[in-house]
């Protein structure tokens, strides 16, 4: 059995029937295709603070106001958390 057909084994009533309405309204498919879209451009992603390949098991961090949001990715803590430093610093000194 694959992983989808055991997903939907262990769900309850409630959820499935949520589950089929977003089914049928074209939600599951809009979410599977941001997902994949974020999986195919993480190949081209490098890490703004050491400049190592990014994986999937990378770090993702979104800021900025809602109108105006940015995704940074990085391949470690250490750098998400240099970066982070280095922000709040150039921010403060404004």
């Amino acid at each position: 059995m694959n992983k989808l057909a055991k997903l939907i084994d262990k769900l309850g009533k409630e959820d499935l029937i949520k589950i089929k309405r977003d089914l049928v309204s074209g939600n599951i498919d809009k979410l599977i295709a941001k997902k994949l879209s974020e999986i195919e451009n993480i190949d081209e992603k490098f890490c703004p603070v050491c400049g190592g390949k990014i994986t999937q098991d990378s770090f993702k961090l979104e800021f900025g106001s809602n109108y105006l949001r940015r995704k940074a990715y990085f391949d470690g803590v250490d750098c998400i958390s240099y970066f982070i430093t280095e922000k709040l610093k150039k921010n403060h000194e404004q």
